[in-house]
This record gives structure tokens, C-alpha cells and sequence, in this order.
């Protein structure tokens, strides 16, 4: 608002107005994302919230999430892997929203040469998929809050014009929709990696 005020408030030249206007157009996208998480989060909340839970291979729902950023990831100078075999009772659009959460945050904080991997595991206890960087790594004293809404930590791996504080927190709701929890694991100067864990019942 003060951007634009400020522009209006004298004689323009066409170039100044359209970089304001491209300006604008990059803040009202941010505000349209923040305004959709904020309504998912409300909306998860509603005790009645039922999800539509499918078969899923997840390692094809890993592969399709990596997929969609590989190019992202190559423009970065950040390798991509993906393992593991599992299949899993979920909700493809939620899983798949809670990954792209995670693999995107860790691309924004991974360093050219650095390297993100996606993995899953099940045992008789719980189904795991980690999302793990080689990036610059989260100080303890961040950890207990990072899944808290609007919580952005100091560090460098959090300080962005893209983040809004809230894609960690839902990944916790869609965890919690599904039974599950999310899990957050880092070293600072060595990376981070964040554990999905859903219940043993709606895995093999």
C-alpha cells in the first residue's frame, strides 16, 4: 500500500508504474497463498473433517512430487533421489500437498551442490517417509516451535519472501488428519530432515 501511495502521489513514467504493478502482483500472489493455507487450517480443524483416503504406492507419489520440481532442483544445482518401497492408505491430494511443503521449503534452503532426499520405510510400529536436505540446518532452540503457525525462525533456512510461517503447520494438520505426525530432526551446517509418520494399521 505504501509502495503504491507513494507512486500515485507525483508524476510517473510508464516504466515506474508497471514495475509497481509487478510488485503488486508478486504480494497479492503471496496474500493468496496465505489466505488459502489459513482457510485449510481452519478447515482441518472442524472435528468432522473426513478425508478420502486411497491405495497409494508411495514411491510413485514421491517419484510424481520430485518430478514436478526437478527442473526447479536443476536450476538450483540440487540433486534429487528418491527410495524405498511401501503402500499406504491416504489421501493422494494431502500427501502430495504435505511433500511438496516439505520438498520446496528444502529447496529454497539447500545450497547449490547439495542434495534432498525423499525415503520411505515401514515396520510392524509405523510407516515413515522422511524428507531429508544437506542445507544449512535449524538451531535447537527452533525445533519445538517450527510446526507452530506463523512461528519463523531467525536462521537463514526460514528467513524468505516466500515463506509465510504456515506451510510446516500444515503438514502437521494433514499428519493429524491422517492419524499420523510429523517429526523434525536438523544440525545446524548439515541439514535438516522431517519424518511423516503414519500409523502401522493403514500400511504395508
Amino acid at each position: 500500500m505504501d509502495e503504491a501511495e507513494i507512486t500515485l502521489s507525483g508524476a510517473r513514467t510508464s516504466e515506474d508504474y508497471r514495475l509497481v504493478l509487478e510488485s503488486s502482483l508478486e504480494e497479492y500472489g503471496r496474500l493468496s497463498r496465505m489466505i488459502d493455507s489459513l482457510l485449510f487450517l481452519a478447515r482441518a480443524e472442524i472435528a468432522q473433517t473426513c478425508i478420502e483416503r486411497s491405495r497409494l504406492d508411495v514411491h510413485g507419489e514421491l517419484e510424481a512430487v520430485l518430478a514436478f520440481y526437478e527442473a526447479l532442483a536443476d536450476d538450483h544445482g540440487v540433486a534429487l533421489f528418491c527410495q524405498g518401497e511401501a503402500g499406504l492408505d491416504a489421501d493422494p491430494i494431502l500427501l502430495r500437498r504435505a511433500l511438496s511443503n516439505l520438498l520446496s521449503n528444502a529447496l529454497r534452503h539447500t545450497p547449490r551442490g547439495g542434495q534432498i532426499a525423499l525415503a520411505v520405510q515401514a515396520s510392524d510400529v509405523a510407516l515413515e517417509i522422511s524428507v531429508a536436505d544437506s542445507g544449512c540446518g535449524i538451531a535447537p532452540e527452533h525445533l519445538p516451535k517450527l510446526f507452530d503457525r506463523f512461528y519463523r525462525a531467525d536462521a537463514a533456512r526460514v528467513h524468505s519472501a516466500e515463506g509465510s510461517g504456515l506451510g510446516l503447520a500444515i503438514v502437521k494438520s494433514i499428519m493429524v488428519l491422517h492419524g499420523g505426525s510429523a517429526l523434525i530432526a536438523s544440525t545446524p551446517g548439515k541439514g535438516t530432515t522431517v519424518t511423516l509418520r503414519f500409523p502401522a494399521v493403514n500400511a504395508t
